[in-house]
């Protein structure tokens, strides 16, 4: 079924990815109408759709280097690598659900003429919106892998990502909300990484007796959440925050061989989850644990690890 039409005929190029904007279908109208889809690769290679976190784009190769690019699992000599803005509601007020997301993922499926994609690589966020598709659009794609990524969130998680936005949101109220978002970013840092990452980095403590005194720590994470506010509207982040909250999949309906990747270090989505949405899903599981000093963020540390697992997958 066709669930939308390009506004413009995708080109290809072997300098860049043809770009296009995708119109949304009418059941995701109300989250801003069109977003973007890239695609790039042989024309005859089999396709395949990179998704990450909250704060990635549909240019996989910019922000994934190691797994995605020259030299990748997803090296573009090789396959089409097609990537895609997420769906939000420009005014923070509401979440998609990563269902939408998988919706939307279709739509630009359908933009580039593909009926079937060979594989659904996501982490992170982009993991979850990879086993909804698996569940809701089963013949969308051949197989899956999701990295740090579960059937449904975990408390621990939800807590620190509402706390997150409560920030987010006083500072709407108050109008300091790129200060906001830069500390929610930085609260979220310390989920993404560990405390061993921290321990071998910085110094812990303050000099003087100055209460608001900066830290070695703290300078980092405020300079991520900075880089953070450059690409991020505190809008646009309470809707996608809130949106991994919604992820909800039922891994016994999920039919697709499926890679499963953690960390065994990850605050976010702990090992143990992992270990249980391999033995629910209905279809094939197989899952790689690993060690690692970057906790949820091993997906993009670690890339090259991870890359040599998800090419013998492919």
């Amino acid at each position: 079924m066709t669930l939308l039409r390009l506004t413009e005929k995708p080109t290809e190029t072997p300098l860049a990815p043809a770009v296009v904007e995708v119109r949304l279908p009418p059941a995701l109208a109300r989250w801003g109408g069109v977003t973007r889809a890239s695609l790039e690769g042989p024309e005859d290679a089999p396709a395949v759709a990179l998704l990450g976190g909250i704060s990635g784009n549909c240019f996989p190769c910019a922000w994934w280097p190691g797994l995605a690019g020259p030299g990748g699992a997803a090296d573009p000599g090789r396959f089409r690598l097609l990537g895609m803005d997420f769906i939000a509601d420009p005014s923070g007020e509401a979440a998609p659900s990563p269902v939408d997301q998988a919706a939307a993922l279709c739509a630009a499926l359908d933009a580039f003429g593909i009926d079937r994609a060979h594989a659904v690589i996501g982490a992170s966020y982009g993991g979850m919106i990879a086993l909804a598709l698996g569940q809701h659009f089963p013949d969308r794609a051949e197989r899956l892998v999701a990295i740090s990524a579960d059937a449904a969130p975990h408390p621990a998680s939800t807590a620190i990502r509402e706390l997150q936005r409560r920030i987010v949101s006083l500072g709407l109220a108050n109008g300091n909300a790129e200060e906001a978002l830069s500390i929610a970013r930085g609260l979220a840092m310390l989920s993404y990484r560990t405390r061993e990452e921290f321990a071998e980095r910085f110094q812990g403590g303050i000099e003087g007796e100055a209460a608001l005194g900066r830290s070695d720590p703290g300078a980092y994470l405020r300079s991520r959440g900075e880089a953070f506010v450059a690409r991020m509207t505190p809008q646009r982040f309470l809707s996608l925050s809130a949106s991994i909250d919604r992820h909800q999949v039922d891994p016994s309906r999920i039919h697709l061989p499926t890679l499963l990747i953690g960390a065994d270090s990850d605050q976010l989505v702990p090992p143990v989850q992992m270990e249980k949405l391999a033995a629910a899903l209905a279809g094939p599981a197989e899952l790689h644990l690993l060690p690692s000093l970057y906790g949820h963020d091993m997906f993009l540390k670690d890339a090259a690890r991870i890359s040599a697992l998800v090419e013998a997958f492919l």
